[in-house]
């Protein structure tokens, strides 16, 4: 009886810790998704895609952070999505860095190093997403339904230098093939296939043609919908072309 009573309080012991730690887990959640609310921008704080200002936003918000990584801002049209856009010297160190480059799980949202926010013909923007709480970049998985698409067709890249504008032309998952990272083509030709296969993946038919001539933005989270669970990798991808 005595043996029983010991295994017995030994489970009830091992169960307790179980519970204690997933009390911190989710207490650390709560802290990490509350630090990077921080960084979405209020309108009354920074006002959003208005071209007159857009340099002194960013210098703003470059001194605001004491960081020169501050490349940008993102927002969705008719949306509450309007935040930082970093870029580091590679695709690593704001995976887990914020804006304040204070170390966080969640990270910040950020362009590829390779690419100019400016200049370059086509800019990828990458973002944490979790299966416990939202994080701003999610916003992006309602592309999933083409009536949000037709609510939401255009997404604002601001800098120091000007506001560009994008359309959506394509929302997808993507599983297995990396392809759309590509930078660089060898041709023209190349180029209008690889924007034309982006466009042919797509959940919806948009009715935006596309040719090697357009900027594009590709804008890119890991995937939650329940559909493409069983991946391992799976992320959710938003394609847009620059229009005036």
């Amino acid at each position: 009886m005595k043996k029983n009573n010991k295994v017995k309080n030994i489970i009830i012991i091992i169960l307790c810790s179980i519970l204690v730690l997933l009390s911190i887990y989710f207490l650390l959640d709560y802290y990490n998704i509350d630090k990077y609310d921080k960084f979405i921008l209020n309108e009354n704080e920074v006002p959003a895609l208005k071209e007159e200002i857009y340099e002194q936003q960013i210098s703003f918000l470059k001194e605001k952070y004491n960081n020169d990584d501050i490349v940008g801002t993102i927002s969705i049209s008719d949306t509450d999505f309007n935040t930082i856009v970093l870029q580091g010297k590679d695709n690593e160190y704001y995976l887990n860095h914020l804006p304040d480059k204070t170390y966080n799980i969640n990270g910040s949202i950020f362009l590829d190093y390779r690419v100019d926010i400016d200049n370059s013909d086509k800019l990828l923007i990458f973002g944490h997403s979790s299966p416990n709480y939202t994080l701003p970049i999610m916003i992006i998985e309602n592309y999933n339904s083409k009536e949000y698409y037709d609510k939401h067709p255009y997404i604002y890249i601001s800098t120091e230098k000007s506001v560009r504008k994008y359309q959506i032309f394509s929302a997808y998952v993507e599983v297995s093939d990396w392809d759309y990272m590509k930078i660089k083509y060898q041709s023209n030709e190349e180029k209008l296939e690889h924007y034309q296969k982006l466009k042919n993946k797509s959940f919806y038919e948009t009715n935006i043609d596309v040719n090697e001539n357009d900027n594009i933005l590709i804008v890119q989270t890991c995937s939650n919908l329940k559909e493409y669970s069983k991946y391992s990798k799976k992320y959710m991808l938003v394609i847009a072309k620059e229009v005036k």
